[in-house]
């Protein structure tokens, strides 16, 4: 006989919420030029709201999942 515990669906959660962040973007240790430095900023930049939305995405998955 089964218990109640084994009929209720399983919870799903996408993989790809469980990566990590993207690691900071490496500025070189020499003269940067404008150009460079910009681009290097706009990528830093672009990983930074991609973790903070995979940030938060954990978060209501885990909010979803313990309730």
């Amino acid at each position: 006989m089964q218990s109640v515990a084994a009929d209720e669906p399983k919870n799903h959660v996408d993989p790809s919420s469980m990566r990590e962040c993207n690691e900071v973007v490496d500025v070189p240790h020499r003269f940067v030029p404008w150009d460079e430095g910009s681009t290097l900023w706009g990528v830093d930049r672009a990983s930074l709201g991609e973790c903070w939305r995979l940030n938060h995405a954990k978060g209501l998955i885990i909010k979803a999942l313990t309730k």
